[in-house]
């Protein structure tokens, strides 16, 4: 059954609309200075592509943070926890399954944590909740073919034919993707690198909908869809659908029950 996370729309968009100067990668090696409750930013060169979904990792991080596609960068965030005591702690870039139990990547950089006094520890959590939720979300170039990542967000709409692309082994040739944005499924044709069109329903509002390969309960995609042009008329039926579609909204909602995880995470790491 899909799953309906939450992401306003809102601000999916202003985040495809921010225009920001390239960030500067973070040096390997380097050391960061950071306090309890700060969010730290590394960045890694944007056509180091291979390096996207691989996460940046230590014992001081409320979670860890995934390297992400950002245009002109690939960058991760992660936050420093509250309770860090004062000192120099490694920084380990691992693989995109994230930290396995005993198996642990190179050090990459080092960050050192200030020490505090008792009323900054004690403003620290609420300073950590009023931190802007994390943008899932990745900014590929146009060019790039779609998608490139679960979370490559591409905009069409209503009435768009649009092509997906696969290396992925694990999907072969007659592989069907689903999604309640599309008229019908999409099939998937060729050999190593296949490929499957899809069509945008002219009823589909506006908002981020999910791409699923039918036969694994993952999200392969998604798509933000904007309001219809006039005109619009399905291609195959010659008229619109009526059904709810998978809107993924609530960007509030989502790092709510994210900052609820991460505290459960940490708390679990020190129990273990």
């Amino acid at each position: 059954m899909a799953s309906a996370l939450l992401l306003m729309m809102s601000a999916g968009q202003a985040f495809a609309g921010q225009t920001v100067d390239p960030p500067v990668p973070t040096v390997e090696g380097a050391q960061l200075s950071a306090r309890p409750g700060e969010r730290l930013t590394f960045t890694v060169a944007s056509y180091l592509v291979g390096m996207n979904g691989y996460q940046v990792a230590s014992e001081i991080f409320v979670q860890h943070g995934t390297l992400r596609m950002n245009d002109s960068a690939i960058t991760a965030v992660a936050t420093v926890a509250c309770d860090t005591a004062p000192g120099v702690y490694p920084v380990e870039m691992t693989g995109p399954g994230g930290p396995t139990e005993g198996v642990k990547g190179n050090t990459w950089v080092t960050v050192k944590v200030a020490d505090i006094g008792e009323a900054e520890r004690r403003a620290c959590p609420g300073k950590v909740s009023a931190l802007p939720p994390e943008q899932l979300e990745e900014r590929w170039p146009a060019s790039a073919s779609w998608p490139q990542s679960p979370w490559d967000v591409r905009t069409f709409r209503p009435g768009e034919r649009r092509t997906l692309e696969s290396s992925d082994a694990q999907i072969g040739h007659g592989d069907t993707l689903t999604s309640p944005g599309f008229t019908d499924r999409a099939v998937m044709h060729g050999a190593k690198g296949m490929t499957a069109t899809a069509t945008i329903r002219c009823d589909a509002e506006p908002g981020l909908y999910e791409v699923r390969w039918v036969g694994d309960d993952e999200v392969w995609a998604r798509y933000r869809v904007t309001s219809a042009v006039p005109g619009c008329q399905d291609p195959t039926t010659g008229a619109a659908w009526r059904t709810t579609p998978w809107l993924l909204g609530g960007a509030v909602a989502l790092a709510a029950v994210g900052t609820a995880g991460y505290v459960f995470l940490r708390r679990h790491r020190k129990t273990a």
